[in-house]
């Protein structure tokens, strides 16, 4: 579908805000490049400002969780018909699905039986979980960009061509850790940090607020920090703060969580992204996560969990580095007790930092312009 009279039309779809920001990324380096270049798909705010013509939001799409998921599927299904539609409009080279492999994969399928050449942008994560969707991603991507530095082996073994071009956690350089250390063991600062989606603080912010209160009786000096969310996130978490640590003060003096982690001694954070930023910033951390119960459910009798981790750092270590409190064990007391522990043991936190620092050397650099290379090799190729 190349045409050397036209600008190369290159379709790039992220369904939530990690997305927006990956695929911004992408675009200003495709944008900066050699090729003219026009992009358009569903964009946040990020990958507009980069200058992505919108179809639609990425926020009409970012939804968590099996259970999640069929509960807005009539929802869903219609946009994916609009969005196929107004993607046949545009009449694609190159289409690229940031992450969001649900929506993207399938989405992938159609343009590919079209002639486009398909891209996954961030390897649907089939080391942890439903190992089968390989089979999906080899019939319906012509290529797989890579953020993890085991992934494109596993996949090439799928028979799915795929490259490795860093994690943008890397090229975020990791504000330098500040302040000097604590007169008092009792003086540690906490960063309490539930998520970013509403459905992910509904869950997780009640037991990392519960962990607080549990700490705070227990080291009184301890000081309490979280990061400026969402207008609807902040409100939301104060919400969950009086409710369940009534009288601990927590402070908000960081614009990002990165800027919180560099400053903070410690942290309790939802397993996610935040947990590579806790990672790259040296901050040691305990893991928290919850999902609805039928989607707990669903995963275990169906035995869809691949993988004895599910925060990235011990993922990449390969071995129990963070301590991980899923689903039942996620209450205040078990979340405060795993601080505790790291909170008086200065040596295990030191240890943690340690291989924090070798692991974030494998993650790479450069991924946006790496990541931009070889989305039009793939489209030199078509």
């Amino acid at each position: 579908m190349t045409s050397t009279d036209r600008a190369l039309r290159i379709a790039v779809v992220a369904g939530e805000a990690s997305g927006d920001r990956l695929g911004a990324g992408l675009i200003r380096s495709l944008r900066a490049g050699p090729v003219e270049v026009e992009v358009a798909g569903v964009a946040g705010p990020a990958m507009r400002e980069a200058g992505c013509r919108a179809m639609l939001d990425s926020s009409e799409f970012a939804v968590m969780g099996l259970a999640e998921i069929v509960r807005h599927l009539p929802r869903l299904w219609m946009l994916r018909r609009r969005l196929l539609r107004r993607l046949g409009e545009f009449r694609p080279d190159v289409f690229v699905g940031v992450d969001s492999p649900e929506l993207n994969l399938g989405l992938a399928g159609r343009l590919k039986r079209r002639g486009v050449r398909t891209v996954q942008y961030v390897c649907p994560s089939i080391w942890a979980w439903r190992s089968g969707r390989a089979r999906r991603i080899r019939r319906n991507c012509d290529r797989v960009l890579c953020l993890l530095p085991f992934e494109p082996a596993l996949l090439r073994e799928k028979g799915v061509e795929a490259v490795f071009v860093g994690h943008p956690i890397a090229d975020e350089q990791a504000p330098e850790r500040r302040g000097s250390p604590p007169a008092r063991k009792d003086d540690l600062l906490v960063a309490l940090l539930p998520g970013s989606r509403s459905s992910e603080i509904c869950r997780i912010g009640p037991p990392i607020a519960r962990a607080a209160a549990w700490l705070k009786e227990r080291r009184p000096g301890v000081r309490f920090s979280t990061a400026a969310a969402s207008g609807q996130g902040r409100e939301q978490f104060d919400a969950i703060l009086r409710r369940f640590a009534p009288g601990v003060q927590v402070s908000r003096e960081s614009r990002n969580a990165r800027d919180l982690l560099a400053r903070a001694d410690l942290a309790a954070a939802a397993s996610g992204t935040v947990t590579m930023e806790a990672m790259v910033c040296g901050c040691p951390l305990v893991a928290v996560y919850r999902v609805v119960p039928l989607t707990a459910w669903i995963a275990r009798i169906f035995r869809l969990l691949k993988t004895p981790h599910i925060a990235l750092p011990n993922i990449l270590a390969g071995r129990k580095l963070v301590p991980e409190l899923l689903q039942e064990r996620a209450r205040g007391e078990t979340v405060g007790a795993e601080l505790l522990r790291l909170y008086d043991d200065p040596g295990a936190r030191q240890t943690m930092r340690t291989e924090f620092a070798r692991l974030s050397e494998s993650l790479g650099r450069g991924v946006n312009d790496r990541a931009a290379q070889a989305v039009l090799a793939l489209a030199k190729a078509g």
